[in-house]
C-alpha cells in the first residue's frame, strides 16, 4: 500500500469511522441476527442505504460511506445474511455462501428499513445504492416495494449471471438437483474457501491500494473471509436475475445503472435488458472499467463518484 493512501486511511477514514459510525444487530424475519453499520449525519439531506455484493463486508465500503457522509448524507449499511458478522442460515467452517432464495435478502433489506433505517433517519428520505449481487436483490426489492425509496443507483448490478461458460440448461438442471440430497451445500464450480491469496491481478479491482486495504481486513478477521458460493446460491442467483428482469416493468422510481465496460463478473446484457424493459432506468457506461467501479483507476473513480452524487443531488432537492 502506498504511503499516501495509508495516511488517508489512518488519518481520515479511521478517525471518521471511530467518530461517526456505530454498529449493531437487528433480527430478520426468520430470527437471524443481521449485522449493520450506520453513520447518521446531523445535517442529513437524505439517507443512503448501501447493499453490498457477493462475499463483501462493510470494510470494503469505508471510503464510499465516507464520501456519501461528507456529501451530506446519512449512511446505512447491512451485511446480508451469510456475510460479515451476520448470521448464516447454515454454518460452515469455510464460510461458504449459501442462500435458498434471494427473497431472503429482500426480506433482510425490508427488516433493516423497518427496524433501523426509518427509525434512525432524520429526514425519512431514503435513497438506495447497491452493488453487484446486492444490485439483483435491490432490483427485486424496489419491484416489490415501489414506495420505499425515492431513487436508486445500481452499480455493476448482477442482472444476468456470468457462469463462465456453463450453459443455462445445465444450471437449470442443477437447480432442481440442489433440492435433492446435499448438492446445494457444495461449492459451485470454480468456487472454493478463502485461501489467503493475494489475487489482485485476477480481481475486479483496478486500484492496488484499495485492494490492499480490504485484503488486510480479510487477513485479520475470519468474519471477512467469506469467499465461495454454493450450488444453492448459484441456483438462487439465476432465479433472482430472471425475476428482476421479468418484473422490471414494476420499477416505479428513477434508477441509475452504472455499468463497467470491461466487467468480468456479471453479464452486462442483463443490465441492458433491464434498461430496455423500464422507462425509469438510465444507464452510464464506464468504458474499460472493471466490475468494482468504486475501486477503479483514479480518472474513472472520480467520474463515477461525481455521477452518483450528482444523481442523488437531483432527488435531494425534491421535497
Amino acid at each position: 500500500m502506498h504511503e499516501s493512501y495509508r495516511r488517508f486511511a489512518q488519518e481520515t477514514l479511521q478517525p471518521w469511522l471511530a467518530e461517526h459510525t456505530a454498529e449493531g444487530y437487528f433480527e430478520s424475519a426468520d430470527q437471524l441476527n443481521i449485522h449493520y453499520h450506520e453513520a447518521v449525519n446531523p445535517e442529513e439531506q437524505a439517507s443512503i442505504v448501501i447493499v453490498h455484493g457477493f462475499c463483501e463486508f462493510f470494510g470494503k465500503y469505508h471510503e464510499t460511506a465516507y464520501r456519501f457522509y461528507e456529501a451530506g448524507y446519512s449512511v446505512f449499511f447491512l451485511e446480508l445474511r451469510g456475510h460479515g458478522k451476520s448470521d448464516r442460515k447454515r454454518e460452515f467452517e469455510d464460510q461458504r455462501v449459501i442462500v435458498d432464495s434471494f427473497e431472503e435478502y429482500v426480506d433482510d433489506i425490508h427488516a433493516f428499513l423497518e427496524k433501523v433505517v426509518i427509525p434512525h433517519s432524520l429526514t425519512k428520505k431514503l435513497f438506495l445504492f447497491a452493488h453487484s449481487m446486492g444490485g439483483a436483490a435491490a432490483a427485486m426489492y424496489i419491484e416489490k416495494y415501489p414506495d420505499a425509496f425515492r431513487c436508486a443507483v445500481l452499480s455493476s448490478p448482477m442482472l444476468k449471471v456470468d457462469y463462465g461458460g456453463i450453459p443455462d440448461p445445465a444450471i437449470d438442471a442443477l437447480a432442481v438437483a440442489t433440492r435433492i440430497g446435499d448438492l446445494g451445500d457444495r461449492f459451485a464450480p470454480g468456487q472454493h474457501e478463502w485461501r489467503g491469496e493475494d489475487l489482485f491481478l485476477k480481481s475486479s479491482c483496478m486500484d492496488r491500494d484499495r485492494y490492499d486495504y480490504q485484503f488486510e481486513q480479510r487477513m485479520q478477521d475470519i468474519h471477512y473471509q467469506t469467499w465461495g458460493g454454493t450450488w444453492a446460491w448459484a441456483a438462487a442467483a439465476k432465479k433472482a436475475t430472471e425475476s428482476a428482469l421479468n418484473n422490471a416493468h414494476c420499477v416505479d422510481i428513477p434508477v441509475l445503472i452504472c455499468q463497467a465496460g470491461h466487467d468480468g463478473m456479471v453479464d452486462n446484457e442483463g443490465q441492458n435488458e433491464f434498461r430496455r424493459l423500464s422507462n425509469m432506468v438510465y444507464l452510464i457506461r464506464y468504458a474499460g472499467a472493471e466490475h468494482e467501479l468504486f475501486n477503479a483507476d483514479a480518472y474513472t473513480r472520480k467520474k463515477y463518484y461525481t455521477d452518483v452524487l450528482n444523481y442523488f443531488k437531483i432527488f435531494t432537492l425534491v421535497v
